[in-house]
């Protein structure tokens, strides 16, 4: 028989210690049935263990009295719970950077409030409510956009403080649990926008896969959760490596440093550096980059992640996008 889904999560969280040591927890609620189930359940888990729970919900402003009701919603639910409910705006078209989608604009200054939130409580972990369906998404959605395994998939936990505790389980039991338990939820209606690649994958091409092949979606997420565990075991590597060296993973790097490392971790370095501005290289860039450094070629350049990659007979730096487009710098 399976057990209820309060004492599986509690399980869940209890083994892969995520909240180990907290004294508050800061739980993301949008509304939805994943963050609200969530809201749910880690208010039961910690009323059982002496800790506060904070219902932290961000309004971004772009969806009128949607947006408001959302915020609306939330507030109830947690006097409903008896928990403390924040409530913190951002100015989404203001604090957009150049080139950024508003969705990813408004992803960006949500952690950064949820972030400022959890520092003032003592870095408390911010609750988000990713699912075992968000976690195959995002493999399909790597994959469509030829990341692949360059960037894994959902992680349980960031290094900033952000905690995915409910990754094991599904959207459809999360939904089950609101119904047996009596709760609602809000639905955004943006996500119904299929112009958008992730809403796509969720409404249709996920959908059809599983129709077709039953399980895919679990199968999906353990290989995201594969791929997640498998860079971070390579990003400890590299972190030892550069430690051992005292060379910074940001800067110039030694020549030198790319003939000790192997081409996994090399070409890891690489991609972690670009990532720092929001880009990701392709698979033939890596590749070509290191191919040209294993062959010896003492002077070059090369096209990465909208910036450039420039070798000399010591030093190899990688160039920022902005800074790039101001260097003619042959290879």
């Amino acid at each position: 028989m399976t057990k209820p889904l309060e004492d599986r999560f509690a399980r869940h969280v209890e083994k892969e210690r995520l909240f180990a040591d907290a004294k508050a927890l800061v739980v993301a609620h949008s509304g939805g049935s994943d963050s609200t189930a969530l809201l749910l359940l880690a208010a039961a888990w910690a009323s059982l263990r002496g800790v506060a729970v904070i219902s932290a919900h961000v309004a971004h402003g772009l969806r009128g009295e949607a947006g408001d009701e959302d915020a609306r919603f939330c507030a109830r639910l947690a006097a409903t719970l008896s928990v403390p409910f924040t409530l913190s705006s951002v100015d989404v078209p203001s604090g957009r950077r150049k080139g950024e989608s508003p969705e990813a604009a408004a992803r960006r200054l949500r952690y950064a409030a949820l972030l400022a939130l959890s520092s003032s409580l003592g870095g408390a972990p911010v609750l988000t409510g990713h699912t075992r369906d968000d976690q195959a998404e995002t493999v399909l959605l790597h994959l469509e956009r030829r990341l692949g395994r360059a960037r894994g998939g959902i992680r349980p936990r960031r290094g900033d403080g952000v905690v995915r505790p409910l990754l094991p389980f599904s959207r459809a039991e999360l939904r089950k649990f609101l119904a047996e338990k009596g709760v609602s939820y809000r639905e955004d209606e943006t996500n119904e926008n299929e112009g958008f690649a992730r809403n796509r994958i969720r409404r249709s091409v996920l959908p059809e896969m599983e129709r077709r092949d039953p399980g895919r979606t679990e199968r999906l997420a353990r290989a995201g959760t594969t791929w997640g565990e498998r860079l971070d075991a390579l990003d400890r590597r590299l972190d030892r490596a550069l430690t051992e060296e005292k060379i910074s993973s940001k800067g110039i790097w030694p020549r030198s440093l790319f003939a000790r490392l192997s081409p996994e971790e090399a070409g890891r370095l690489l991609v972690r550096a670009a990532g720092t501005g929001g880009h990701v290289p392709g698979k033939a860039q890596v590749k070509k980059v290191l191919s040209r450094l294993a062959r010896g070629d003492r002077t070059f350049g090369e096209e990465f992640a909208g910036g450039r990659i420039e070798a000399d007979p010591r030093k190899v730096r990688l160039v920022p996008a902005k800074a790039a487009g101001r260097r003619d710098t042959k290879g």
